[in-house]
């Protein structure tokens, strides 16, 4: 997370804010709204790319599965009825 350019993107905006509020150059409302959407825009990130990890997983996950359930299938001989004769 430290290595990604969002997340010192939003680290700089917030001290922007920050700086921008101590000297009078905006309101402690606007300061406030540039900071949280720099820190939304951090976690956003965080979970987007959480979100794409545990879909890679799920995604190995399931190939292994049907990969089994294929193998199990082909290995297993046919099943044969017993019809009764009338």
């Amino acid at each position: 997370m430290l290595r990604s350019k969002t997340f010192w993107a939003a680290v700089s905006s917030c001290i922007a804010a920050i700086a921008a509020v101590a000297t009078n150059e905006a309101t402690l409302a606007e300061g406030l709204s540039i900071a949280t959407t720099a820190i939304l825009a951090i976690f956003l990130r965080h979970g987007v790319a959480k979100s794409q990890t545990a879909s890679e997983v799920a995604v190995g996950n399931a190939t292994a599965v049907v990969t089994a359930a294929v193998t199990t299938a082909s290995l297993t001989p046919p099943l044969t009825s017993k019809k009764k004769a009338v």
